[in-house]
């Protein structure tokens, strides 16, 4: 393949994933906890190509790298600053206030995942859980709230039944948000292999708040027509350098 196909190639694929995260960002602008991804691109090295990591001797592969540049590694990562504070007056909503504090969340199979969606409500038996249904944790597992009374969240994560304790929410500090995968919209779960610092803390909330999605809308939108034109200049890149690769194969040809 020319060199310059590989260029354009290599940015019209980036432009797409763009396009990708950046339309699910938007998608996802109402939905309180979720984190933006942003979409990470570097030159790709000698190291990286699939020559390299074969152990390949060519001794041409190396020139051939350094011939064809702009070929571009793209990746997502997640932005894990903290969006706005909404006041919503429902006493069942909290937020965080720390960027690298968790909520503790139940997923469907067991496992652990860590979230920043404080929107509880309380299922038929009365314990607390997202508002998808998953249990939110507390150190005894799921919080049951006897459901009797008013339920509310204080500020130190305690679930009180007009005024006394019934139970405390568990939120958890992690070191490393890197080590964090997506799993859904707003949980996450430590990849497989990571092993960062998870420790409990004293939780620190706000109450009767939420914290929504770190998603400005305009700047998103903004991202969504930039992506688009770059790809539309990927297209027409490839085509332009087609019809010179044709050009050139059609002089050759009558050339002889």
């Amino acid at each position: 393949m020319d060199r310059g196909t590989y260029a354009a190639a290599s940015d019209g694929l980036m432009q797409l994933r763009k396009l990708d995260i950046t339309t699910n960002n938007i998608a996802n602008v109402k939905t309180a906890g979720f984190k933006k991804q942003v979409l990470i691109g570097n030159t790709q090295t000698f190291d990286e190509t699939l020559a390299s990591l074969h152990g390949l001797n060519d001794p041409y592969a190396h020139y051939d790298q350094q011939r064809t540049p702009g070929i571009m590694n793209t990746y997502a990562v997640t932005d894990f600053s903290v969006g706005s504070i909404e006041t919503t007056n429902n006493p069942l909503n909290v937020a965080i206030r720390n960027e690298h504090d968790f909520f503790v969340i139940q997923g469907v199979n067991g496992e652990t995942l860590y979230s920043k969606a404080g929107d509880f409500t309380l299922n038929s038996e009365s314990e607390l859980v997202t508002h998808d249904g998953k249990y939110v944790l507390g150190g005894g597992g799921p919080i049951a709230t006897g459901g009797v009374g008013k339920i509310s969240i204080a500020p130190n994560g305690d679930i009180l039944s007009d005024n006394n304790v019934v139970g405390a929410l568990t939120v958890v500090s992690i070191d490393d948000l890197s080590t964090l995968e997506r799993v859904g919209d707003n949980c996450f779960k430590v990849h497989e292999g990571a092993s960062p610092n998870i420790e409990e803390v004293t939780p620190d909330l706000i109450e009767n708040s939420l914290e929504m999605a770190n998603v400005s809308a305009v700047n998103s939108i903004l991202d969504l027509i930039t992506a688009h034109r770059g790809f539309q200049l990927y297209t027409q890149t490839a085509q332009s350098i087609d019809q010179m690769n044709q050009t050139a194969i059609t002089k050759l040809g009558a050339s002889r």
